[in-house]
Formats: C-alpha cells, sequence, structure tokens
C-alpha cells in the first residue's frame, strides 16, 4: 500500500540529514552554530465502544512529525510527516473507513516566499474512495500579517469502488409513466417516498438496474490553490487556523475539490497539553446525487462531508 514511502523517505532524510544530527527529545530550540533548531511531535489516540441496544465501535490514532530549523545550505526549511487513521463501525458496518499519510518540505518556511515539496497517499472507503497519491511542487506567498497563499501542480492517482447504474437493455433513456412497489432485499430502487421504495418502469414492460463494469484508476494533473490565514492570539495560546482549498483537474476544470479546514487550538494551564477544535467540509464535484451510487447501500454518494471535532492533543 506504501510502496512510494520508502523512495521518498530516503530522499527527505538524506535531505534533512544536517539538521536531525543533534540530540534532542523534547520541543526546545537548540542552538548550534547560531541557527536554532525546534522539533515537535503530537500524538492522538481514541477508542469507544458500546455494546447492547447500541453496536458501535470507534477507533482512532494519529501522529505528527514537525523539525524546523536549517537543513545544511537550506535556511529556516520545516519538514512535516502526519499520518492519521479513523475506523468506526455501526451494527457491525463501516461508518468511518479513512487513513492520511502527508509528508511537506518547506524550504525558508518562515519568509514571504516558500517554496515546498508535497507527498500524500490516502483513502476514505465510505465514498468510494479505495486509493489516491498525489505528489508535486508548490510555493506559498506571504501578502498580509497572518495570511497567505499558495499553489501546487500535483500529479495524482485515484481508484474509485463505484458504479454507474445502467438499465439492463442498455438502450438509453426511457420515457417511464409507471411505478411499482418493491422489495429492496432484491431490487435496487430509484425512488424514495413516505416509508415505501419504488422502482420506475416504462409503458411496456419493467427495466431492472445492473451494475456496469468498476470505473477503472485515473491518472491526471491537478492543480492546488491554498488560501490561509492564521493568527495567534494572547501570547501564542489561541491559535487560529482556517485555510481554503481549490483543486480542479488541469483537463477539466468541472471536475474539482472543495475543501474547508478550520483549527483552533487553546493551550491550558499544563503547556503540552491542548484543547482542539477541528472543523472539515469538503465537497467532490463529480458526486451529482444521482447516478453514482453506493453498491453497498444503494443510494447515491453526497457531494459534501462535514465534520467537527472537539477534543484534546499532547506534545512531547
Amino acid at each position: 500500500m506504501f510502496s512510494y514511502l520508502p523512495t521518498l523517505t530516503l530522499i527527505v532524510l538524506f535531505i534533512l540529514t544536517p539538521a536531525v544530527g543533534q540530540e534532542s527529545d523534547d520541543t526546545t530550540a537548540v542552538e548550534e552554530g547560531g541557527s536554532g533548531r525546534e522539533m515537535f511531535t503530537s500524538v492522538d489516540i481514541s477508542y469507544s465502544q458500546d455494546k447492547g441496544n447500541t453496536d458501535f465501535l470507534s477507533l482512532y490514532y494519529g501522529l505528527d512529525y514537525t523539525l524546523i530549523g536549517d537543513a545544511g545550505p537550506l535556511t529556516d526549511t520545516e519538514f512535516l510527516f502526519s499520518f492519521n487513521r479513523s475506523d468506526d463501525q455501526f451494527d457491525g458496518e463501516p461508518f468511518t473507513d479513512d487513513q492520511y499519510l502527508t509528508l511537506k518540505f518547506d524550504i525558508w518556511a518562515n519568509q514571504r516566499f516558500s517554496p515546498f515539496l508535497f507527498f500524500q497517499k490516502s483513502f476514505d472507503n465510505v465514498i468510494g474512495l479505495q486509493d489516491r497519491v498525489n505528489y508535486g511542487l508548490g510555493g506559498k506567498v506571504g501578502l498580509l500579517k497572518g495570511f497567505s497563499i499558495s499553489y501546487a501542480f500535483l500529479f495524482e492517482k485515484e481508484d474509485y469502488l463505484f458504479y454507474d447504474y445502467t438499465d439492463s437493455t442498455g438502450a438509453g433513456e426511457f420515457y417511464y409513466t409507471d411505478s411499482t412497489l418493491i422489495d429492496t432485499n432484491y431490487y435496487y430502487y430509484d425512488v424514495y417516498w413516505g416509508d415505501e421504495y419504488y422502482v420506475y418502469t416504462d409503458s411496456l414492460e419493467y427495466q431492472e438496474y445492473t451494475d456496469s463494469t468498476e470505473t477503472p484508476a485515473e491518472s491526471f494533473f491537478r492543480h492546488s490553490i491554498r488560501p490561509k490565514f492564521k493568527l495567534k492570539m494572547l501570547d501564542g495560546n489561541v491559535v487560529f487556523d482556517y485555510r481554503f482549498y481549490y483543486k480542479p483537474r488541469v483537463d477539466n476544470f468541472e471536475d474539482y475539490l472543495l475543501e474547508h479546514e478550520l483549527k483552533i487550538s487553546i493551550a491550558t494551564f499544563y503547556e503540552a497539553l491542548n484543547i482542539d477544535l477541528n472543523y472539515t467540509n469538503k465537497y467532490n464535484s463529480r458526486y451529482d446525487g444521482v447516478s453514482i451510487i453506493n453498491r453497498d447501500t444503494g443510494l447515491p454518494y453526497k457531494d459534501v462531508d462535514e465534520n467537527i471535532t472537539l477534543g484534546i492533543s499532547f506534545m512531547f
């Protein structure tokens, strides 16, 4: 699954060798040759299980590692390694099933202009995304205090597990004039009305719906445009971080992703313990709410996913 990871990891470690040669096990900057280096590690783990009238199982774990400092001749660099995994089940069925691995190497991270390298490998089985790999390069420009815009040109490979449902005869569109109540245990349905399910038929005969060939993996290039506003308040004890991503395909601007990310972190009385509020809103233009069907539920995929999380994080 991580066939790209070993090569990329070796390249990054080779670049960072001069920066990680010191011994340090905390987040304090180490002065060496007049340049400070900081290392941050954050671990998040949560587990929850209900049995009885409610059958629910939830597991989440994540690791974030950030190294800030000079890497040989490259000054003011930032290296990020981020991994997180969510696996929730409700009544034995997948409720959340996603994973993200992200690597980023940012040169002149705190300067007005900063070029960077980016790699991400992920999947989200709840929306039919079996595998997505994207990597490329870009640059960030600081405009006002706390506000910046970045652009990246990415190569992407996507593998979705979904089917476009078509009629069994392959004759195209039909003029439907009647409907029939059906048993959803044996048929795919077209309309949900009240407490009943119906399948549409034409005036001459029933048209049973079957799935087409599984959608093959696609490889293409994508633009990524990201405005960002990050503000630290109350001596850095409160951090407000909002980012918006617009990611159209290079060859088809009507196929695009929109992502909103909001993070608010509040320091507590204990320096390494923070209260975190995270909100995400993701839109996928390919989901029209009609034709792309989840084969496990028989329902169309929705084009918007939202998540809000309130929790604590411990840094060391």
